[in-house]
């Protein structure tokens, strides 16, 4: 970011970009990875795919543009792929092959690097039912911590009413 006298944001469209091919951002992809490790080995969970690739979360393409662009180009794959809305791509090749063949003007299409949907899914579902266990075990504990408090509010009512009974 200094070297090339860029901000968070400028660093990271770069990032996304999968026409960009700079060692420091493709190192900064690597350590993205080396993260996601980490952090899932902590949770014990290294049996995830950290595999990152390219996505499209959303295809704004003109009904007109997309059917000229599928006939001038003699190929279906590109209504394939629109029809099924999978805008995923493993490697920046392939994605640079659709951003080709999808793009209908000089507006850059919102790519992002990330997981794909089911790895996503998968690590949402895991959190979400840690997340489940550690609610119940708050309130169990909770509730062992509510019992033990009555005990000692018992007990320390019964010492207090004993000693004042050897007041009067």
């Amino acid at each position: 970011m200094v070297r090339n006298n860029q901000g968070l944001t400028a660093t990271y469209n770069r990032f996304h970009d999968p026409y960009e091919f700079d060692s420091d951002i493709l190192r900064l992809r690597e350590l993205h990875e080396e993260m996601d490790k980490a952090v899932l080995k902590a949770y014990g969970w290294e049996d995830i795919d950290t595999t990152c690739g390219f996505c499209l979360d959303y295809l704004d393409i003109d009904e007109n543009v997309e059917t000229l662009h599928a006939t001038s180009l003699h190929t279906t794959s590109l209504q394939e792929r629109i029809d099924s809305g999978d805008y995923y791509f493993d490697t920046a090749d392939e994605a640079m092959k659709f951003d080709q063949l999808a793009r209908t003007g000089k507006r850059k299409l919102p790519w992002r690097y990330r997981w794909p949907e089911v790895t996503h899914d998968e690590v949402l579902a895991r959190l979400l039912e840690l997340n489940g266990e550690r609610a119940q075990n708050e309130r169990l504990l909770g509730a062992n911590l509510d019992k033990t408090a009555k005990k000692a509010s018992k007990s320390r009512k019964k010492a207090t009413d004993s000693e004042q009974g050897n007041l009067f």
